[in-house]
């Protein structure tokens, strides 16, 4: 019994020990991407026409030309991700169903060039939202 109670303190000591308060990183070394404007949307038959402005500067470390993620949402399920290059403008998706809810998350994606290894190579700019 002494050695069960020897071994199970031990186990909680070490199991108290192990805990840490670890600080959250708020955000990515390096300077922000600025959001996507003039985000609008046109709905014509099976079809939805995203249009959106990039930014206008951009940091001088991101390669140009940069990405747009685009996050799909219906009725609250996630429909996916598409991740479109060459600095686009405009994204159509289909099919299209009026009686369904959807969401759109729009974000600008750079690659920062880096070659240190704990540093993220990509970079995210803060979504906009379209939901109808």
């Amino acid at each position: 019994m002494k050695k069960f109670l020897f071994y199970t303190s031990i186990l909680c000591l070490l199991f108290c020990a192990s805990c840490r308060d670890e600080e959250i990183i708020l955000s990515k070394p390096g300077e922000p991407i600025t959001p996507l404007t003039n985000v609008k949307y046109s709905i014509s038959e099976d079809k939805v026409t995203l249009t959106w402005d990039l930014p206008a500067t951009l940091p001088e470390d991101i390669v140009k030309p940069i990405a747009v993620l685009i996050k799909v949402s219906v009725d609250g399920r996630n429909e996916g991700t598409h991740v479109i290059t060459d600095a686009p403008v405009s994204f159509t998706y289909s099919p299209y169903d009026p009686s369904k809810q959807y969401r759109f998350t729009i974000k600008a994606q750079g690659d920062v060039n880096t070659t240190d290894p704990y540093r993220s190579k990509l970079r995210i700019s803060p979504g906009n939202t379209v939901a109808f």
